[in-house]
C-alpha cells in the first residue's frame, strides 16, 4: 500500500534513507541537486547498471508538484519490489521533484503559477486557447465569505457557462493551457521555466551511448478511480490494443482526442520531438502513468475542477480560515487520496504495469 510523506522535508529525508539502504545492498548511486528556486532543487539520481549500460530506465516525479507524493511512493515500491528484477545492463535515472515549489507547497503549479506540463512548448508558445478567453472570468480568483457561498457561486457559474458555451469548450479551456491569466489554472506562461530548462538540458544527453530509453512520468488526478491509466504518446507506433495484449495491462490510452486530451507543452511529447530532431539511434518509449483519483464521470470531473479552482482562489486571494482548510482538503483528495483501498490498488497497478513493461522493453 502506498504511504505518503506528510511534508516536503520528510519526503526528501525519506528519499535519502532509501538511497542509503540501496547503497548498503551494493548499488552504485550518483546524486546531483539542480537548484530551481530559493533553496529548492530537483534531485537527479542515477543507479548505475551492474554491467555495461545498454538500457536507461527513467522516472520523473512531481512535474505537477503535489502529485509528486504519489510519485515518491511509486519509487519506494520500485526500490523494494522491482529494481532487483532489472537487467544488469539497465541504468536507472530518476528526476525527483521536477517542480519542487509545488511539492513543498502542495500546489500543482510552480513558483510562477505555471503548469510545467504546458511549458515544454514545441512552437515557442504560439498556441492560443480561444475557449479559455471565453471563460476567463470563471477562472479569475475570487474572495468568498464562506464555503457555502463559494459552492453556490461555483455551480451557478458552471451551469451558466456550460449552457452558453458547451462542455467541449470548458474541457478545451481547462486542459490545453492558457497564456492570458497568470493567476489562473493551467497557465503555461510564455517563457521556459527553470525546471523546464533543466529537463531540456538533460534531453541533450539522455539518448547518448545507450540502446533503449524507457521514460515513465508519474501523475495523479485523471481517469477511473481504481484503475491507473498508461497514457502513451501519439508517437508510439505500437497500437494501444496490441500493447494491452503484450504487457497484460488493461487500460492503455493513446495521446489523441478520443483517448485523452491533446496539449502543447507536454514534457513527453517534447521528449519524442527532441529524440527525432537529434536523430538519436536509441529506441524510445516514453509514457505517463496516470493514477485516477476522484473518477472519470462528469460529476467527478466537475468536482476535480472545483478542487483546482478553489485551491487557486485560496492561494491568490485572502479567504476565511474555514475556506482555506476546505480548499486544502479538496486539493489533497484530488491528488493524494487518503483511502486505504485506493492506495492498495494504486500500488498493485503500478507493479502490474512495470512487470509488463520491463520484459516488453527488455530492460
Amino acid at each position: 500500500m502506498f504511504i505518503y510523506s506528510d511534508n516536503f522535508n520528510n519526503m526528501k529525508e525519506d528519499l535519502a534513507n532509501e538511497l542509503h539502504l540501496l547503497k548498503t545492498k551494493g548499488y552504485q548511486i550518483l546524486t546531483k541537486k539542480q537548484k530551481i528556486v530559493d533553496d529548492l532543487s530537483i534531485d537527479k539520481i542515477v543507479i548505475k547498471s551492474k554491467k555495461d549500460a545498454k538500457n536507461r530506465l527513467i522516472f520523473s516525479t512531481g512535474l505537477h508538484g503535489i502529485e509528486g507524493y504519489v510519485g515518491h511512493a511509486c519509487l519506494k515500491t520500485f526500490f523494494k519490489d522491482l529494481l532487483s528484477t532489472l537487467s544488469p545492463h539497465t541504468e536507472v535515472v530518476i528526476y525527483h521533484g521536477v517542480n519542487p515549489f509545488g511539492m513543498k507547497n502542495f500546489r500543482r503549479t510552480n513558483e510562477n503559477n505555471i503548469d510545467l506540463n504546458r511549458n515544454f512548448t514545441k512552437n515557442n508558445f504560439q498556441n492560443n486557447n480561444d475557449g479559455f478567453d471565453l471563460l476567463k472570468d470563471f477562472f479569475t480568483p475570487k474572495v468568498y465569505r464562506s464555503t457555502r457561498t463559494a459552492n453556490v457561486a461555483y455551480y451557478a457559474a458552471l451551469i451558466k457557462l456550460i449552457a452558453k458555451h458547451g462542455v467541449a469548450t470548458l474541457k478545451d479551456a481547462t486542459l490545453r493551457g492558457q497564456k492570458v491569466l497568470s493567476e489562473g489554472v493551467y497557465y503555461s506562461g510564455d517563457t521556459m521555466q527553470n525546471s523546464t530548462k533543466y529537463i531540456l538540458s538533460e534531453l541533450d544527453i539522455i539518448f547518448d551511448d545507450i540502446e533503449n530509453v524507457v521514460w515513465i512520468d508519474l501523475h495523479t488526478g485523471y481517469g477511473p478511480r481504481f484503475q491507473m491509466s498508461i497514457v502513451n504518446s501519439h508517437f508510439e507506433k505500437t497500437s494501444t490494443s496490441e500493447m494491452i495484449e503484450i504487457i497484460k495491462y488493461p487500460l492503455i490510452l493513446g495521446m489523441n482526442a478520443e483517448d485523452f486530451y491533446e496539449i502543447d507543452g507536454d514534457m513527453l511529447e517534447k521528449t519524442y520531438n527532441i529524440h527525432q530532431k537529434k536523430k538519436a539511434k536509441c529506441d524510445l518509449f516514453a509514457t505517463c502513468f496516470e493514477f485516477g483519483t476522484l473518477g472519470d464521470s462528469i460529476i467527478n470531473s466537475i468536482s476535480s475542477l472545483k478542487a483546482m479552482v478553489f485551491e487557486n482562489n485560496a492561494y491568490f486571494r485572502k479567504q476565511t480560515p474555514k475556506y482555506n482548510e476546505y480548499a486544502r482538503k479538496l486539493i489533497r483528495e484530488q491528488f493524494l487520496p487518503s483511502a486505504e483501498d485506493w492506495r492498495e490498488k494504486a500500488e498493485k497497478d503500478f507493479i502490474q504495469a512495470m512487470n509488463g513493461i520491463i520484459p516488453y522493453k527488455n530492460i
